[in-house]
């Protein structure tokens, strides 16, 4: 199976939920579909969030409406039953993972369109949150290098300044040893 460029692949790894779910989105937008919350996890311990299921929008299928049997023009059907989603859980170091991907839909899809269609102007705001993502995404990884940088350089330094510092503790004990042995070299004249 062939994995394109900015295609979620089992395994793949995010900074934060939020990151993960930035760019299942971007993706959809791409592809040609809108997606929702499906389902979610949390921890027994803390509540707090540690898996999260992202699916398209026509997952499933609607459950019929009392009022659709009155109606002259029952609404059209949204959901056809797609199995398109991402379903993933956080890490013990705080990432999160795609532990499940589903890529194929049982639905067409249009590019960079909204469900009328029509190019709307969300999808250009989408776009634009999808670059400036991928641009904060950059940034993150090139702050981390520099301070992984930063850490040995003043790891370095530490360990230079504890070097000269037992060399001046060396230094210190020879200067008192000399003095001492010249001070009793004064005390007992031969």
């Amino acid at each position: 199976m062939e994995v394109e460029a900015d295609e979620p692949y089992v395994g793949q790894e995010f900074e934060s939920e939020a990151a993960a779910h930035a760019f299942y989105n971007a993706y959809a937008l791409r592809v040609g579909f809108r997606t929702r919350v499906n389902d979610l996890s949390r921890s027994r311990v803390d509540g707090s969030v540690i898996a999260r299921t992202l699916v398209c929008n026509k997952e499933g299928y609607r459950v019929a409406d009392k009022r659709d049997r009155k109606s002259v023009r029952p609404r059209a059907p949204t959901r056809v039953g797609c199995k398109a989603m991402i379903s993933m859980k956080k890490l013990s170091n705080g990432n999160w993972v795609v532990a499940k991907f589903v890529k194929e839909h049982a639905h067409s899809l249009i590019p960079g369109r909204s469900e009328n269609g029509l190019n709307d102007e969300s999808s250009d705001e989408q776009m634009k949150i999808k670059e400036l993502t991928q641009q904060l995404m950059v940034e993150r990884k090139r702050s981390a290098s520099y301070r992984k940088i930063i850490d040995l350089l003043l790891n370095h330094i530490d360990d230079h300044t504890q070097l000269l510092s037992q060399k001046i503790l060396r230094v210190n004990d020879i200067l008192k040893d000399i003095a001492s042995s010249e001070g009793k070299g004064r005390q007992n004249p031969r």
